[in-house]
């Protein structure tokens, strides 16, 4: 496990975010303010006219997107300080498996898995942003958002960067994964839906998703509320190819390394509807002090984004801390009891000053980033 405090400040200026519920960060806010849900395994509801796959194009958008939040220019993407860090849990992997129909034209056009791998996403950024510094690609199944978040948190601590642009992104509903998923027994039916800390949970629904932060040391001038990067751990714990350890013994020291005695007012839980669900909930009770945190998991409206997740926790996450309004667990209607945290299906009105994110994965890959208000 490594665990890391407020050594150096790394503020958040810029956010893009495409989700089934909306193909940028407002529209997404929006739709979970009006309390919708995804009620089947969903996409990002927009058409690319792109031979690069879905996956590449939704990670060029949601990067634009927090690009301009940001007010990055071009010279500053040039900028050889300037890194990009991916997070994804399989890549542009639905344009691997397209059959080769031409065997004349590039697979990179037509399907097949290209020369670069998982690397592909952040060539391509690379390219069409014509960003300047190092580049770098993690894979950690659905701690990979997180994970990514937090090496580019390390590379301006460690002064390796001056600025990352941290992209997170999943596009894998093919049918070859839906199926090894439902063999798995993980998948909610599209009735029930995913309910996260529900009594009644059976699963979670795949989706679609890309987000996309800029992070940057804070402005010299105090004069505007910042959310910045404040303590993160990660972890593994290779219980299981699967399976996760049920007494969680990884994720309670991640959760209280980040938490570190203090009051917490927002947990992002990683929660999927499954059996882990009391685990985590265990884990974060165990840990929180002061009045309790609102418990929150994206996961029953949006589906489960797999490598996205995480960094999709962390943008929803900021969006609370600007607007102070946690939008409720709309699919959780029979709650898990709860002895240390506010589990509410309804929107909760509330100042966030300080928050969390929680990520875990397949293999035992997990992690967790807190944030604050500065």
């Amino acid at each position: 496990m490594h665990a890391n405090g407020p050594e150096q400040s790394v503020a958040i200026v810029g956010m893009g975010l495409a989700t089934p519920l909306g193909s940028s960060l407002p529209q997404t806010w929006d739709a979970l303010l009006a309390d919708r849900s995804i009620t089947d395994h969903s996409r990002v509801p927009i058409t690319f006219e792109s031979n690069c796959g879905r996956a590449n194009a939704l990670a060029l958008r949601v990067a634009r997107e927090a690009i301009a939040g940001a007010g990055w220019n071009d010279a500053t993407l040039n900028d050889r300080s300037t890194a990009l860090v991916v997070g994804t849990s399989k890549g542009p992997v639905e344009r691997w498996l397209t059959p080769l129909l031409h065997m004349d034209i590039p697979p990179y056009v037509t399907g097949g898995l290209h020369p670069i791998g998982l690397g592909e996403i952040a060539a391509g950024l690379a390219a069409e942003l014509r960003l300047g510094g190092p580049r770098m690609t993690l894979s950690a199944a659905c701690a990979s958002g997180l994970e990514a978040m937090i090496r580019g948190t390390m590379m301006i601590r460690g002064n390796e960067a001056q600025r990352v642009l941290v992209v997170a992104v999943e596009s894998s509903l093919h049918p070859l994964f839906l199926g090894n998923f439902a063999r798995l027994g993980v998948l909610a039916s599209a009735s029930v839906g995913c309910r996260p800390f529900d009594q009644r949970r059976n699963g979670f629904l795949m989706s679609e998703a890309a987000a996309a932060v800029c992070l940057e040391k804070p402005p010299a001038s105090g004069k505007r509320r910042t959310v910045v990067v404040d303590r993160f751990a990660l972890g593994g714990d290779a219980t299981h190819l699967t399976g996760f350890d049920p007494h969680g013994l990884t994720l309670h020291r991640l959760i209280a390394a980040v938490i570190g005695g203090r009051t917490m007012d927002l947990v992002h839980a990683h929660a999927t509807g499954t059996s882990g669900d009391l685990a985590e909930l265990s884990a974060i009770e165990s840990a929180v002090v002061g009045a309790p945190p609102v418990l929150y998991s994206h996961k029953g409206s949006l589906g489960h984004s797999l490598g996205a997740a995480g960094l999709v926790s962390i943008v929803l996450n900021c969006t609370m801390h600007q607007t102070g309004i946690v939008p409720g667990n709309v699919r959780t209607r029979e709650p898990v009891k709860t002895q240390r945290v506010v589990l509410s299906p309804g929107q909760v009105r509330r100042e966030i000053m300080r928050s969390m994110a929680i990520g875990a994965g397949f293999g035992g890959a997990m992690a967790a980033v807190g944030l604050k208000t500065i």
